[in-house]
């Protein structure tokens, strides 16, 4: 079967399917999901098969999988321009670069019969995903969930406002029993939900900042707008330290501390004014 035949017989269905599904992630539901198989199927089982229509292996690091051209190439140009480059008779395509496991989540957004879900263990992954192999559909639906994440919370700061037995539980969960529980305290900045959940704002901040990296070279101002009023809430000395354990570089730097700054400034002349 030839890449550039396939391609282009298939690509009317594909766009169609695309709909479909990216009317399915953009409802109001989180997680998203798209149509439910009977039975779950296993991707790892399944893509390591030789199926009908599977033309194509793909060797990550020794792993080998199995997949169908055309429906890689109809999800992602950039899957495409690699497809296309291999030779008549050379039916691997190397990914060295990647895990196969994320890969593999990737192939259950483009394969109709999954049913997977964008969901917090595995947004990021995705983000990184849909914006280096320009997946559309699911770049969409991860923006989406994104935005929505980032309603949910509602404030940023250093003790949750609730009740005596939950702040006691609080503490308990997060200091050191050779650590005095003021100094513990102050190590941590807290992000309540709409919900009224408070937790540990580290693992969030970690995520914010991995998105930050994509959204802000996407020209994306909106969502990188929204997690850099979150992130302008957190201590410097947290924020700081995040950001160079995910090498945001000074560009990004500059453009969050530059916020921040804005946002003290303004919180400084409203408790004045009061």
């Amino acid at each position: 079967m030839h890449l550039t035949t396939g391609t282009n017989s298939l690509n009317k269905k594909q766009a169609n399917a695309n709909l479909k599904r990216s009317r399915s992630m953009n409802m109001h539901n989180i997680p998203s999901k798209y149509f439910k198989p009977t039975i779950k199927i296993n991707a790892h089982e399944y893509f390591s098969q030789e199926r009908p229509f599977a033309n194509v292996k793909i060797n990550f690091q020794q792993q080998i999988i199995w997949c169908d051209k055309a429906l890689l190439a109809a999800a992602s140009p950039i899957l495409c321009e690699q497809l296309l480059k291999l030779p008549p008779k050379d039916e691997y395509l190397t990914l060295n670069d990647i895990q196969l496991d994320e890969f593999l989540l990737l192939l259950e957004f483009i394969y109709p019969l999954f049913n997977p879900e964008i969901n917090e263990q595995n947004i990021s992954t995705l983000i990184k995903l849909s914006h280096r192999f320009q997946f559309v559909v699911l770049k969409q639906a991860c923006q989406l969930y994104v935005m929505k994440y980032l309603n949910t919370i509602r404030y940023v700061f250093n003790k949750c406002q609730k009740s005596e037995a939950e702040g006691e539980s609080f503490v308990n969960n997060h200091i050191d029993e050779n650590t005095n529980e003021n100094d513990s305290l102050k190590k941590h900045d807290l992000i309540e939900f709409d919900d009224g959940t408070c937790i540990d704002a580290y693992n969030i901040v970690l995520n914010l900042c991995r998105w930050l990296k994509v959204y802000f070279y996407e020209n994306n101002f909106n969502i990188s707008q929204s997690i850099v009023s979150i992130l302008r809430q957190i201590s410097i000395e947290n924020l700081n330290r995040i950001m160079n354990m995910v090498a945001i570089n000074d560009e990004i730097k500059v453009y969050a501390f530059k916020e921040r700054a804005e946002y003290l400034e303004n919180l400084h002349q409203m408790k004045h004014v009061a």
